[in-house]
């Protein structure tokens, strides 16, 4: 689980760990995000994969789209759940979003 969570800070998730050494590919984020939602994120990762994926929903959906495809509702749906303090999910996504914006 350790590089699933590496992988997504590499990809601009707002969490304070080390990132991976390279930037992976949407499609490779998509699969992360996927991992970490199936094997029961939760706390403040939850939070941050949350915030982290409206920001790519929402400034980004064509690539979202294309990077869930099928179950890119399910996936917001999830983080929907997962957002639970609104003053965390605004900062946690502020930040996603400045992240994202130099990988996608």
């Amino acid at each position: 689980m350790p590089e699933t969570w590496q992988t997504l800070r590499a990809g601009g998730l707002p969490l304070a760990i080390e990132p991976a050494p390279t930037v992976p590919a949407p499609a490779t984020l998509a699969t992360s995000a996927r991992r970490a939602i199936a094997t029961g994120a939760c706390g403040r990762e939850a939070e941050a994969l949350a915030a982290w994926l409206f920001a790519w929903a929402h400034h980004w959906p064509s690539s979202f789209a294309t990077s869930f495809a099928g179950d890119r509702h399910e996936v917001l749906a999830w983080a929907a759940r997962a957002a639970v303090d609104d003053n965390r999910y605004l900062k946690l996504r502020r930040i996603a979003i400045e992240n994202l914006a130099t990988i996608l």
